[in-house]
């Protein structure tokens, strides 16, 4: 099971945790951009072509069950229209994007954060999220042998969770 870029966002939910501005963005991948490096991309593209940088929140979901907020980093053209310069995970041809310029105050070690969320009442995957939550703030935290503990508890959780993933389905 991976997170996927959904075809469809909960937009009710999304609206509940005060997410309003959803764009989709075009991906236009440079030749230098690296994936799981926006922020550097955007730098990098930036030196040469006009426009600035635009923080804000990217979206995937595991199934119907976990959605996920990443915190991505596009090109703001001087038009006002975003260009992702960054490869997608998923060579996505576009993203939503919600534009969110508190997100530069969360950077941790260069880090940028994601932010779990359950879309269901289900107690497993309310670990899940945790666990994942967790995972986060290790990551941005840099503490390895914490995410490995992590992993392990997730891999325990896992046929759980598949369960639960189906059910949803």
């Amino acid at each position: 099971m991976d997170y996927l870029i959904p075809k469809k966002l909960p937009y009710d939910f999304l609206k509940s945790i005060d997410v309003v501005s959803i764009e989709q963005v075009k991906v236009d991948v440079q030749s230098t951009s690296v994936k799981l490096e926006c922020y550097n991309n955007v730098i990098k593209y930036l030196k040469s072509n006009n426009g600035e940088i635009q923080f804000g929140w990217t979206f995937s979901q595991l199934g119907n069950i976990v959605l996920k907020l990443t915190a991505h980093v596009v090109v703001k053209l001087p038009d006002g229209v975003f260009k992702c310069v960054t490869p997608s995970e998923h060579n996505a041809a576009e993203i939503y994007f919600s534009p969110d310029n508190t997100v530069a105050s969360l950077l941790n070690n260069g880090r940028l954060p994601a932010r779990v969320y359950s879309l269901v009442d289900d107690e497993i995957v309310a670990k899940f999220v945790k666990l994942e939550s967790l995972q986060n703030k290790m990551r941005l935290d840099g503490n390895l042998i914490a995410i490995e503990y992590i992993m392990n508890e997730k891999h325990l959780l896992s046929q759980r969770l598949i369960n639960s993933f189906n059910a949803y389905s």
